[in-house]
C-alpha cells in the first residue's frame, strides 16, 4: 500500500462512518417520534379548546334565552304593576267618595230623624 494508509484504517473509518450515519439515523427518528407525539398533543389540546369554545357557546345561548324570557316576564309584571296602581288610584278616588257619601247620608239620616221628631212632637202622632 502506498502512502501509509492501511486497508485496516479504510476499514475502521467506513465504521466510524457507519456508526455515524446510525447515530444520525437514530437521532432523526427520535427527533420524528418526539414531533409526531408534539403534534398529536397539539391537536388534542387544539381539539379540547374547540370543545370548550362549543360548549361556552352552547351556555351563552342558554343564558340569551334565559334572559328573554326574564326580560318577557319583567314587561308583564311591568304592566300588571301599572294596572295595580291605576286601580288602587281608582280605589282611592272611590275611597274618598265613599266617605263624603256616608257623610252625606249621615247628614240627610239625622236631618230626617229631627223632621220626624218635630212633626211628632207638634202633631202628636207619628208621620203618616
Amino acid at each position: 500500500m502506498t502512502g501509509g494508509t492501511s486497508l485496516n484504517d479504510i476499514y475502521r473509518s467506513i465504521g466510524e462512518l457507519t456508526g455515524a450515519v446510525k447515530a444520525l439515523g437514530d437521532k432523526i427518528e427520535d427527533n420524528e417520534r418526539r414531533n409526531v407525539a408534539a403534534i398529536d398533543q397539539a391537536n388534542e389540546s387544539r381539539a379540547t379548546v374547540h370543545k370548550r369554545l362549543d360548549d361556552l357557546v352552547d351556555r351563552v345561548g342558554h343564558v340569551e334565552a334565559d334572559t328573554a324570557d326574564v326580560k318577557r316576564k319583567v314587561e308583564a309584571v311591568e304592566k300588571v304593576t301599572i294596572e295595580v296602581t291605576t286601580l288602587r288610584a281608582k280605589a282611592e278616588g272611590a275611597g274618598t267618595l265613599g266617605r263624603w257619601l256616608l257623610v252625606i247620608g249621615g247628614g240627610v239620616l239625622s236631618a230626617a230623624g229631627w223632621v220626624i221628631g218635630a212633626y211628632t212632637y207638634l202633631t202628636g202622632r207619628p208621620p203618616p
